[in-house]
């Protein structure tokens, strides 16, 4: 392999790694419709440059204008909710979907969302075949992933949450608590690392017996039937899966200290070479977030209060 082969395989490797989700199947399409009433303003830091004034009057090109011409959005999720999901009976559903809807009005163009549900380490590769066309994810912007996708500015924050059994028995407060212990998370992203990081400064020959899982909803189920001690995965799905089921026999240690809110900005993923769509969703982008539609959108999926996750 060529030195330059080799530095692209480790970049698309890299890119893999980082924040969350999970899921597997066929597209789904929703009808493009209005957002929520706007209220509370809130901002955002680029993780692309915002080019102001863009509108839905110039012409369209790359992205924007396929989709207007195929009447499409073809968007990848790891399918979790309450960000972005297929929804049984609604099709696509999520805070993301509702922003992608929302942005695609005010470009005025009548599209559907085509949602394509899939494990979280498929969704860059499958950008980069084709098989879709915006990832639509809890997906943390990265210098390396950046290699390979393009960003839009950041959408939303997303800090882990450290899950244990309910009443915390076995006193887990931070991940060095976890030396000696079992801990969950999903395969494909940065709670990977994290763990491992924490695990190679245990002491006494003690290490964290670390247990990826495909989906989300292994590390819920293992960590409730106490097969794990600990889960550590975005606390906004830890939040919603407790809101749905407040059966489900673990908790969010109310006390953890994420690694850094600031590196957890998500945004949305599309093909490298697209400035145009990214100056037109940035700016419009903005202007969600200043007039309070974004701040609506969150509150509607139960993301709340929502600077939490709209600011850093």
């Amino acid at each position: 392999m060529s030195s330059r082969s080799r530095l692209a395989a480790i970049l698309v490797v890299a890119a893999f790694v980082g924040g969350a989700c999970s899921g597997a199947a066929a597209p789904t399409s929703a009808p493009v419709s209005a957002a929520p009433s706007p209220t509370a303003a809130a901002s955002a830091t680029p993780g692309a440059s915002a080019t102001p004034g863009a509108s839905a009057t110039a012409a369209l090109t790359g992205l924007l204008a396929k989709v207007k011409a195929d009447g499409k959005l073809v968007v990848g999720t790891s399918n979790d909710a309450p960000l972005s999901y297929l929804d049984s009976t609604k099709g696509p559903s999520g805070a993301l979907t509702d922003i992608l809807v929302e942005f695609l009005k005010r470009q005025g163009i009548t599209a559907t969302i085509d949602m394509v549900a899939m494990p979280f380490g498929s969704l860059i590769p499958s950008i980069q075949s084709g098989q879709i066309e915006i990832i639509g994810d809890a997906m943390y912007f990265r210098p390396a992933r950046a290699q390979v996708i393009d960003f839009t500015m950041t959408t939303f924050y997303n800090p882990e949450a450290l899950d244990v059994a309910k009443s915390n028995p076995k006193n887990i407060h931070q991940l060095a608590d976890l030396c000696g212990k079992s801990a969950g998370t999903y395969i494909g992203t940065t709670y990977v690392d994290e763990l491992n990081a924490a695990s190679a400064k245990c002491t006494g020959g003690t290490t964290i017996d670390i247990k990826q899982y495909p989906k989300i909803e292994n590390v819920f189920a293992d960590l409730s039937a106490g097969r794990i001690d600990a889960g550590v995965v975005d606390a906004s799905l830890s939040a919603y899966a407790l809101a749905q089921n407040p059966s489900l026999n673990f908790e969010i240690v109310g006390d953890y200290v994420p690694a850094s809110k600031a590196t957890s900005n998500c945004a949305f993923g599309i093909a490298k070479g697209d400035p145009a769509f990214l100056d037109a969703f940035n700016s419009t982008y903005a202007q969600m977030l200043s007039d309070g539609t974004v701040a609506a959108i969150f509150t509607k999926w139960g993301l709340t209060p929502t600077d939490f996750f709209l600011k850093p």
